[in-house]
């Protein structure tokens, strides 16, 4: 499992969730383009922020995380959900 601290520390940059948090690194960003291409609810270049994690289910943003071929994106899971 992912440690935020090392995470941020490391220069990723945070997008809350309700479920689960995704990290974004630029600099080791390859631009791949596999999670604009697979989930262009969550990860959409054209708006701000890009990153809108709890735009589609959790299972599919840690799936297409999981393709990054650089690791640029990290994802990490909440234990409880914090929708209200």
């Amino acid at each position: 499992m992912e440690d935020e601290k090392a995470l941020l520390n490391a220069g990723y940059k945070k997008y809350n969730g309700y479920e689960v948090d995704v990290y974004f690194h630029i600099g080791k960003c390859i631009h791949a383009a596999n999670c604009i291409k697979y989930l262009p609810s969550t990860f959409n270049m054209s708006r701000k922020p890009w990153i809108l994690p709890d735009a589609a289910l959790r299972e599919d943003v840690k799936r297409v995380i999981a393709t990054c071929p650089s690791e640029a994106l990290k994802h990490i899971e909440k234990t409880e959900s914090l929708y209200p």
